[in-house]
Protein backbone atom coordinates (compact mmCIF):
# COMPACT_ATOMS: atom_id res chain seq x y z
CA UNK A 1 0.00 0.00 0.00
CA UNK A 2 1.60 3.03 -0.70
CA UNK A 3 2.54 5.97 1.80
CA UNK A 4 -0.27 8.10 0.68
CA UNK A 5 -3.07 5.66 1.70
CA UNK A 6 -1.13 4.69 5.19
CA UNK A 7 -1.54 8.21 5.65
CA UNK A 8 -5.11 8.52 5.42
CA UNK A 9 -5.59 5.03 7.38
CA UNK A 10 -3.64 6.71 10.22
CA UNK A 11 -5.48 9.39 10.47
CA UNK A 12 -8.42 7.72 10.56
CA UNK A 13 -6.39 5.89 13.61
CA UNK A 14 -7.08 2.04 11.70
CA UNK A 15 -3.41 1.50 12.06
CA UNK A 16 -2.05 0.07 14.87
CA UNK A 17 1.69 -0.31 14.27
CA UNK A 18 4.80 -0.10 12.33
CA UNK A 19 7.56 -3.07 11.82
CA UNK A 20 10.40 -2.47 10.00
CA UNK A 21 11.70 -6.19 9.03
CA UNK A 22 14.79 -7.74 6.54
CA UNK A 23 13.66 -8.24 3.08
CA UNK A 24 13.04 -12.25 2.86
CA UNK A 25 13.79 -12.16 -1.13
CA UNK A 26 17.52 -9.50 -0.61
CA UNK A 27 19.19 -7.13 0.73
CA UNK A 28 17.28 -4.26 2.53
CA UNK A 29 14.05 -3.48 5.01
CA UNK A 30 10.31 -3.56 4.54
CA UNK A 31 7.74 -1.62 6.52
CA UNK A 32 4.83 -3.85 7.29
CA UNK A 33 1.52 -2.02 9.10
CA UNK A 34 -1.17 -3.51 11.10
CA UNK A 35 -4.60 -2.33 10.85
CA UNK A 36 -7.14 -2.55 13.91
CA UNK A 37 -8.63 -5.56 11.85
CA UNK A 38 -6.09 -7.51 11.83
CA UNK A 39 -4.69 -7.10 8.46
CA UNK A 40 -1.14 -6.46 7.58
CA UNK A 41 0.44 -4.47 4.65
CA UNK A 42 3.52 -3.78 3.42
CA UNK A 43 4.69 -0.07 2.38
CA UNK A 44 4.82 -0.24 -2.06
CA UNK A 45 6.65 2.52 -4.04
CA UNK A 46 4.58 4.52 -6.26
CA UNK A 47 4.93 2.58 -9.42
CA UNK A 48 5.78 -0.98 -8.30
CA UNK A 49 2.71 -2.52 -8.82
CA UNK A 50 2.34 -3.14 -5.38
CA UNK A 51 5.55 -5.02 -4.80
CA UNK A 52 6.93 -4.12 -1.70
CA UNK A 53 9.36 -1.24 -1.46
CA UNK A 54 12.60 -2.27 -0.34
CA UNK A 55 14.97 0.33 2.11
CA UNK A 56 18.52 0.26 1.59
CA UNK A 57 19.08 0.99 5.47
CA UNK A 58 17.04 0.89 8.96
CA UNK A 59 16.78 4.56 8.77
CA UNK A 60 15.65 5.34 5.48
CA UNK A 61 12.53 2.65 6.13
CA UNK A 62 12.00 4.36 9.89
CA UNK A 63 12.03 7.59 8.54
CA UNK A 64 8.88 6.55 6.55
CA UNK A 65 7.24 5.17 9.42
CA UNK A 66 7.77 8.13 10.34
CA UNK A 67 6.02 10.42 7.82
CA UNK A 68 2.97 8.18 7.58
CA UNK A 69 2.17 9.49 11.27
CA UNK A 70 4.00 7.21 14.01
CA UNK A 71 6.10 8.04 16.62
CA UNK A 72 7.24 4.61 17.63
CA UNK A 73 8.20 1.79 15.17
CA UNK A 74 8.86 -1.77 16.37
CA UNK A 75 12.71 -3.10 14.20
CA UNK A 76 12.75 -6.96 13.95
CA UNK A 77 16.00 -8.64 12.98
CA UNK A 78 13.90 -11.70 12.03
CA UNK A 79 11.41 -11.89 9.03
CA UNK A 80 7.76 -11.43 9.02
CA UNK A 81 5.26 -14.24 8.38
CA UNK A 82 3.10 -12.30 5.86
Amino acid sequence: MEIKDLKLLFASESLVNATVTPYIMGKGYVVAVNTKGNKQYLLSGQRSNGKPRVFKSIDAAVKNTADIGFHEVIVRMDQLDA
